[in-house]
């Protein structure tokens, strides 16, 4: 058995930097677990596509209404 991984991970500080969002915002997410990350020791790092499954389940779809 294989348990070795390969993360690709981002310190709340890159996530924030590069999705152009106050630090804040990253570490409150990260505070109501809300974002999935890991914690190693103090540090908190963001798995890679963690800052995009969490804009993926909060976003909201349009709906179209055909008129009549």
């Amino acid at each position: 058995m294989n348990t070795s991984r390969n993360h690709d991970c981002e310190s709340p500080s890159d996530a924030a930097s590069r999705l152009g969002w106050p630090l804040a915002r990253v570490r409150r997410l990260i505070r109501r677990k809300e974002v999935r990350h890991i914690k190693v020791g103090g540090i908190y790092l963001l798995p890679a596509g963690a800052a995009e499954e969490y804009l993926d389940a909060k976003t909201v779809e349009l709906e179209f209404k055909s008129s009549p």
